[in-house]
């Protein structure tokens, strides 16, 4: 990574600075790179942020390696930090923030990375503030909230985080995060297509959730013990669609046809009230995911707590299909995607297995320690 000179600041040319790139240091503390919490005010999950992940085991050859790999993208950061800085100078959305990414130039006891929430900037000078403690500089040591001022050149990677949309920029950290997930093996290259739209990381696992005008994303639920939900109001009368995520402990299984039965009876157990909920069709299959058993279920379920409806009690029906998949890397854990479909009878999403096909295709699964 870029390291912050004094003389960097001066007009030198911009290969001797690239020269400085040092990655090591960074990757020993990915979590200063993974963490943007520091960056955000509160402290309930905001799951639009690239979240903190355990440092994943780099070997020493890949430290040499990951200093090449990841400069296109801090090059791409540079080139492109003018247009976020218009953004910024028009007005970014709500309790939006743009931050840079910088070194330190201390020594490698302390946190090799930080960010500076932006108040100024232009094509060449940035100032802000400090948002981490104990940063060292050129042999001073910086508080949180500290004025600062720098040259463009001298960071390493943008980001603009938001409470209710995808942060945007944030090459580096995602980077690290799509090769723990087997998704990116080469270069970090801006282009790919993994940062064409967003990904939620969870601890072991990642997947793209359905998202959009229509949909809200929350984080984990500690009371449902969910990673995640995601949830729409269909087109439909009192449609309403859910996504959600979860990670669980099982017992191990001797064959897919065991695991498979497994999840059919749990399934049952769960469907609810029975004087309320008429499971009227359930079918679970094995199934291959990114390298993991998996079973693919698929219900039926009418509601007998019907709403009103031209003047007739009319059950309203739940579509439910879920990838139950063990972790490739453990295999005492589950991860569950589950979407969730419920309509009135006539309104069915009739691309329903489509969009839950998408979501489940995009499941990945981490390295473990």
């Amino acid at each position: 990574m870029q390291r912050l000179w004094k003389e960097a600041r001066e007009p030198k040319t911009g290969d001797g600075m690239k020269r400085l790139l040092s990655i090591t240091a960074m990757i020993r503390t990915t979590s200063i790179l993974l963490l943007m919490a520091c960056v955000t005010a509160g402290a309930a999950e905001n799951p639009w942020i690239t979240p903190n992940r355990s440092t994943f085991p780099f070997s020493d050859e890949e430290y040499a390696e990951l200093d090449t790999m990841m400069e296109p993208c801090s090059d791409y950061a540079r080139a492109t930090f003018s247009e976020a800085a218009l953004r910024l100078k028009a007005g970014l959305p709500k309790k939006a923030t743009l931050n840079v990414m910088l070194r330190t130039t201390g020594p490698d006891d302390h946190p090799p990375n930080f960010y500076i929430r932006v108040e100024k900037a232009n094509d060449n000078e940035i100032r802000g503030r400090i948002v981490s403690n104990g940063v060292i500089l050129d042999g001073r040591r910086y508080k949180w909230g500290k004025k600062y001022k720098l040259a463009v050149s001298d960071i390493i990677d943008w980001l603009i985080i938001s409470p209710d949309r995808p942060e945007e920029g944030n090459l580096l950290g995602r980077y690290l995060l799509l090769r723990q997930d087997g998704l990116i093996s080469g270069p970090c290259d801006p282009q790919h297509n993994e940062y064409q739209h967003f990904r939620l990381f969870r601890e072991s696992y990642s997947f793209v959730p359905p998202i959009g005008a229509s949909w809200r994303l929350y984080g984990r639920d500690e009371k449902t013990q969910t990673d995640a939900v995601a949830q729409e109001h269909g087109a439909g009368p009192d449609e309403a669609n859910t996504v959600f995520a979860t990670r669980y402990e099982v017992p191990l299984f001797e064959s897919d046809l065991e695991f498979v039965r497994f999840v059919e009876q749990t399934e049952k157990k769960n469907v609810g009230d029975p004087d309320r909920y008429n499971l009227k069709e359930h079918e679970v299959s094995a199934h291959a995911q990114g390298g993991a058993r998996c079973a693919l279920s698929h219900q039926l379920i009418e509601d007998n707590a019907a709403l009103k409806r031209t003047g007739e009690r009319t059950p309203m029906l739940r579509e439910i299909r879920a990838l139950v998949c063990i972790h490739p890397g453990n295999s005492t854990v589950a991860v569950t995607l589950t979407y969730s479909h419920r309509y009135q009878p006539g309104y069915r999403d009739t691309e329903f297995i489509t969009k839950t096909d998408a979501v489940f295709r995009s499941l990945a699964f981490s390295k473990l320690k």
